[in-house]
């Protein structure tokens, strides 16, 4: 299913090298991973629990990858005999674990209640984490301002109509996340292609400015500020673009062509402008299009959306391999590079090649 249709799935993102952690009493700081450069994150849902297998082949990534992103629901559907496992991996290798979550529920009730409420039913999902021996550095808060003002789960039609009492229930959600979970920093995930920027065109140019779901220049910076001045600053952004939109070649509903604008510039400008602003920047790799149709073509199409990202100067934070599609399906072994983690470690050997802050 589209993130970029959709924007319902609740999940669970990665890492930082500084983020803190918690496990049933005072945070402490996660212990870095060895090696520098670029961080490379996993997210695969359900099927991370491939590499559990004693028989997975993926050593290379096992030692190079900086963290692991978790979808909340799929958190909230595990065994706890599942949690368990993988908390053990998450800590014998030392990595940073992230969730992806709504923040601001859609099928929640659209007044000032909302924040509240969204970040108390996400927090017992969460808690299971916890109760299985895990801690979280980050949330992924994916969308909320979508949520709450283009709700997908309604049948009444109630929605905000004012991104700043949108705004205000994100810091009531972060501030109830805090108070649970002081140890957790927070990252802000935008479907990026379903907005307009700085007054151009969305993806799809539909509605009537031709920005779906707004201008996201004002949804960012609104966020951002209300955040900070309620003293519960975002650590960073994460960027939901995948290449087929990047480049151009998805269809698009109004705009014709749709390579009339330059996305990938879109996409730099805005890394730009997060850094700026003293922000991490994580940027979502993978492919619409790959993800219904193969293995093959998602890694094949992932791996070109790095190199295309790299060689334009990109130098997020960090590179999310991420997958909600259909495929690929098989995780290992790494030496297939038609597999996740084969499609991991190629990523890893691209983004490591130069210095973080260096020309491509």
């Amino acid at each position: 299913m589209s993130r970029l249709l959709k924007s319902t799935v609740i999940a669970a993102p990665a890492l930082g090298v500084l983020a803190l952690l918690g496990i049933a009493g005072p945070a402490r700081a996660s212990p870095p991973r060895p090696g520098g450069g670029p961080e490379v994150w996993l997210c695969a849902g359900d099927r991370v629990t491939q590499l559990l297998r004693d028989d997975a082949e993926w050593a290379f990534v096992k030692e190079n990858l900086s963290g692991i992103k978790l979808y909340i629901d799929q958190i909230n559907g595990a065994r706890p005999e599942q949690l368990a496992a993988l908390v053990k991996l998450v800590q014998d290798q030392r990595y940073q674990v992230a969730v992806e979550c709504g923040c601001c529920l859609d099928f929640g009730p659209m007044d000032d209640t909302n924040g509240e409420w969204s970040a108390k039913l996400e927090l017992a999902k969460i808690d299971k984490w916890y109760a299985a021996g895990g801690n979280v550095d980050f949330l992924d808060l994916d969308g909320p301002i979508r949520r709450l003002m283009h709700p997908d789960n309604r049948k009444d039609g109630r929605h905000f109509d004012s991104l700043e009492a949108a705004a205000n229930e994100v810091v009531d959600s972060v501030r109830a996340f805090h108070e649970a979970h002081p140890e957790m920093r927070f990252w802000h995930l935008t479907n990026f292609p379903n907005w307009g920027y700085k007054g151009d065109v969305s993806y799809h140019a539909r509605g009537p400015l031709r920005q779906d779901y707004g201008d996201y220049d004002d949804a960012h910076r609104i966020v951002y500020e209300k955040l900070k001045d309620a003293g519960l600053p975002l650590a960073g952004v994460t960027l939901d673009n995948p290449y087929d939109y990047l480049i151009a070649e998805h269809f698009s509903v109004n705009l014709k062509p749709a390579t009339s604008v330059d996305w990938l510039k879109r996409v730099r400008d805005y890394e730009d402008r997060c850094r700026d602003e003293g922000l991490e920047v994580n940027l979502i790799v993978n492919s619409e299009r790959g993800g219904q149709q193969s293995d093959e073509l998602f890694c094949r199409e992932t791996l070109q959306m790095a190199n295309t990202y790299f060689e334009a100067g990109g130098r997020p934070t960090r590179w999310f391999v991420q997958t909600w599609y259909p495929y690929p399906k098989r995780m290992v072994p790494e030496t297939d590079a038609a597999t996740m983690t084969g499609l991991v470690k190629a990523v890893i050997e691209r983004v490591r090649e130069t210095p973080p802050d260096g020309a491509g």
